[in-house]
């Protein structure tokens, strides 16, 4: 694999850091690796022969580039990952996978074979100089390109049996660990020659976290704890580090200028201000389970016309995470402003054709995503688990944990000064979020 300084950069943006891809793998290295694997798992080898297929590039996001072969009445997904945080995260996500796929019900795809660098990989898996995963292709429409195919009916279906998956993952015995940080097998194990093969609780281990905190921009080279963390206070105190030792930088270098010094002095102050109150705000009485901490509409497979649940997916930087950080609504359904009342079309401006102006379709959507939002949390209710309460008593730690992680934002960093100026007066306590 070629050294991540070939294949990724990070440059300065105007709002944000963003991922430069150096390098990408050309359409017939991609066909060539997709062909080889999937005829190692081809339960008809003469058909695969005699089928010749092209990978076809379908999107993909900020460190990943997606195809998708058609091959033997099947289809396959090849990602292509920058190596953001070299073998670890692309280890850890085969890893996660493969437990929830062996302990769980929820539809995730199966694993056919993957490379993230090790050296014990055959040099031909390598080839592309980029890490990969080549997976199953689940049925379905992501619920982003579904959602005006589907009525209210249909959504709640969607809402309800995916509050059924989310809830056997937080109930189950084999995805629960004593630490927080990322799923790993300890050894080396792949099923290219089997189908749904399951792997037992101790092939599973906890080790070093991956998320974008951790790894984005220049952190990964930042002298912090990664985990293991035997507490969200050990957690969040790395999280903090990671922002002092990144502004301490900014204000001791000769190549910036007087406005992102004092930006980062103004940053730096709030983290070590935020130090201070972890234990505050940590709960007793932790558990640690594994939560999908990305569960929006594109990651969210359906099928619109019957509201059945097909796929979650994009499990990489999943972690094993405090259940008060598990115990949340899915991201889907607190992106936009709580809405009670449904809008009538009568009370907005008509355009020229006569039908309702886009403010309306954009509160409806408010409220649809409101009201969802309370079908999820009945539904999780009735599953008599301890989710619902701690949902309900851990307001102010989700708070905390999310000026963690806006702390060295410009668009954020007052209301959270604000907020914590509050705290530290001892007044009558107020939300920093008004909606989870």
């Amino acid at each position: 694999m070629l050294p991540a300084s070939e294949v990724l950069e990070w440059e300065d943006g105007l709002l944000c850091t963003q991922l430069i891809w150096k390098t990408e793998p050309s359409i017939d290295m991609v066909t060539d690796l997709m062909r080889s694997k999937i005829q190692d798992v081809s339960q008809d080898d003469k058909q695969t022969e005699n089928t010749v297929s092209t990978a076809t590039y379908i999107g993909g996001g900020a460190f990943n580039k997606l195809y998708l072969m058609d091959r033997c009445n099947d289809s396959w997904i090849l990602r292509v990952t920058l190596p953001v945080d070299p073998y670890y995260k692309t280890s850890s996500e085969v890893a996660t996978i493969k437990l929830i796929k062996s302990f769980t019900s929820l539809p995730v795809p199966r694993v056919i074979a993957h490379y993230g660098g090790a050296p014990e990989a055959s040099p031909s898996d390598g080839c592309l100089g980029l890490e990969w995963i080549l997976m199953t292709k689940l049925p379905g429409k992501n619920l982003t390109d579904a959602w005006s195919e589907m009525d209210i009916g249909k959504k709640i279906r969607v809402v309800e049996l995916l509050a059924d998956k989310l809830h056997e993952l937080y109930t189950c015995k084999e995805a629960q660990f004593s630490s927080i940080g990322n799923v790993y097998q300890p050894s080396v194990q792949t099923d290219t020659s089997e189908r749904g093969a399951s792997y037992g609780p101790a092939a599973y281990t906890v080790g070093r976290i991956v998320s974008m905190p951790f790894f984005w921009n220049q952190r990964l080279r930042q002298p912090v704890n990664r985990g293991p963390f035997a507490s969200s206070a050990e957690w969040l105190t790395s999280r903090l580090q990671l922002v002092e030792y990144e502004c301490t930088q900014i204000l001791n270098s000769d190549s910036v200028n007087s406005n992102e010094k004092e930006d980062a002095a103004r940053f730096k102050s709030l983290s070590q201000r935020l130090s201070k109150h972890i234990q505050f705000f940590v709960p007793a009485n932790e558990k640690f389970v594994l939560h999908h901490d990305d569960v929006n509409a594109g990651n969210i497979l359906v099928d619109p016309t019957t509201g059945d649940l097909t796929g979650v997916l994009d499990w990489e930087c999943v972690s094993v995470l405090p259940n008060w950080k598990s115990c949340q609504l899915p991201i889907f359904l607190t992106d936009t402003q709580p809405r009670n009342t449904k809008p009538s079309e009568n009370a907005y401006f008509r355009n020229v054709d006569g039908s309702p102006n886009e403010l309306y379709f954009h509160h409806l959507l408010e409220w649809e995503l409101t009201m969802l939002g309370q079908y999820f949390l009945r539904r999780m209710e009735s599953h008599n688990s301890d989710w619902i309460e701690i949902y309900k008593s851990s307001g102010r730690i989700r708070d905390f944990e999310y000026a963690v992680h806006e702390c060295d934002s410009e668009l954020m960093v007052k209301r959270i000064e604000k907020w914590l100026d509050i705290v530290e007066r001892g007044e009558k306590y107020q939300r920093l979020l008004e909606y989870n």
